[in-house]
């Protein structure tokens, strides 16, 4: 039988405590009101170095931190400063 998916896309506006994930650093894993499961990964992007992968997953962390909380229909409402 299948594995029943937990999170829902209504609970991803709300996810919290993003962190690195322990494979090579190269995904984010997020909590979701009570329930903690894997967000994004970079793992697959060959053409970048180990290294580079678990910079792109902490910078996407990060920023999942900033929008913690936002819809994407908020965020993309936001008008960034130019740089």
């Amino acid at each position: 039988m299948p594995k029943v998916a937990d999170i829902k896309s209504g609970d991803i506006d709300s996810a919290t405590d993003f962190t690195l994930s322990r494979y090579n650093g190269g995904g984010v894993r997020a909590k979701f009101g009570g329930k903690e499961g894997g967000f994004c990964a970079t793992s697959y992007s060959f053409s970048m170095s180990d290294d580079a992968k678990e910079y792109a997953a902490c910078r996407i962390a990060l920023l999942l931190t900033m929008a913690s909380g936002l819809t994407n229909e908020q965020i993309s409402q936001m008008k960034l400063a130019k740089r």
